[in-house]
């Protein structure tokens, strides 16, 4: 077998072991029923690297397991220079459900990682607004307030001749820093179809704190001649950027299982290999099994939604759809 079962795995009765095209052997993931616990979530996290300042965590409270992420960093809300000394918090808590696929929980371990980061990277882009530095696209925005605000909030700028965009553009990031970098202005081309590529110079400082934030260039897509439209486009960049960080460097027992490096085309033939039924009559009664296991594991994925006037809303929903199948959500009859 290629596969060793961790604690908290186990074949379902009769699983038949499929044999891969490079000639080894091994039991697929959803032949395997699950029942993680504290211990066997700890044991799969410490098979998870990513980066020292990232700590990967898991715990157990009234409501279940879940998993935790804690950053070491400056903060991003005081000025540098009065900070002699990193801090650790802590993003939110990501639940586990004890029947999650090994696969499911290393991929709920690698979405917090990278959303914790994203947090970060968030914070980390400045805009100078009457002399001092805010971060537009935080997390920490009041949204209810940005509700009661949305007409004053909205953009209203129209597209700009490109001679008075260039000027623009270049002006508003010389009131940006990313991590602490500078950003500016390269080149602007128009495109036939009158979209903008916008060329991007990032200098990074000594007080550059993430991995990614180094001398580059980028270029950018915009649909139209906005300043406003190029602050989000830098925005995604760079929170794409980070993405590419944990997926390149984010591993399982050592291998980058989201990284680039592998072939799609593989991956999807080595999926094509684990779901091949095994057609021997001995076998029918262990996928007559693995069918109930499964519609088992569905039902109890059902919620049990608490509010009436939420479940109400629910079922009101539901019935715009003719001919759903699966487990529709129950109700506890609590206001």
């Amino acid at each position: 077998m290629t596969k060793l079962h961790l604690s908290g795995e186990t074949p379902l009765p009769g699983a038949p072991p499929v044999t891969l095209d490079s000639g080894d052997r091994c039991i697929p993931q959803h032949y395997l029923a699950y029942t993680h616990t504290r211990q066997t979530v700890e044991q799969v996290i410490r098979d998870c690297q990513f980066d020292d300042d990232y700590l990967i965590m898991a715990g157990e409270d009234q409501q279940g397991l879940f998993i935790q992420i804690g950053v070491i960093g400056f903060d991003t809300y005081r000025p540098r220079h009065k900070q002699t000394k990193r801090k650790l918090v802590y993003g939110r808590r990501w639940r586990i459900e004890p029947h999650f696929p090994t696969s499911e929980l290393i991929q709920t371990i690698f979405l917090a990682v990278k959303k914790a980061r994203e947090h970060e990277v968030r914070e980390r882009f400045k805009l100078t607004v009457n002399g001092q530095q805010s971060a537009p696209f935080s997390t920490h925005q009041d949204l209810p307030l940005f509700v009661r605000q949305a007409d004053a909030l909205r953009h209203r700028q129209n597209n700009q001749a490109l001679s008075q965009f260039l000027r623009e553009a270049v002006a508003l990031c010389r009131q940006l820093r990313f991590d602490h970098a500078a950003l500016s202005i390269l080149n602007i081309e128009q495109r036939y179809n009158g979209q903008l590529l916008v060329d991007i110079a990032l200098r990074p400082t000594a007080l550059a704190e993430l991995a990614e934030t180094q001398v580059t260039t980028d270029t950018l897509l915009l649909k139209s001649s906005s300043t406003n439209e190029l602050l989000f486009a830098l925005m995604d960049l760079f929170i794409q950027r980070s993405n590419d960080q944990v997926a390149e460097h984010f591993t399982y027992q050592g291998i980058a299982r989201f990284s680039q490096s592998y072939s799609a085309v593989s991956l999807a033939n080595l999926s094509l290999q684990t779901r091949q039924r095994n057609t021997e009559a001995k076998h029918s009664e262990f996928y007559q099994r693995l069918a109930a296991h499964n519609e088992c594991i569905d039902r109890n994925r059902a919620p049990l939604v608490v509010g009436r006037k939420l479940h109400a809303d629910v079922e009101a929903r539901l019935s715009r759809h003719c001919d759903i199948e699966g487990f529709m959500p129950a109700s506890a009859n609590v206001t």
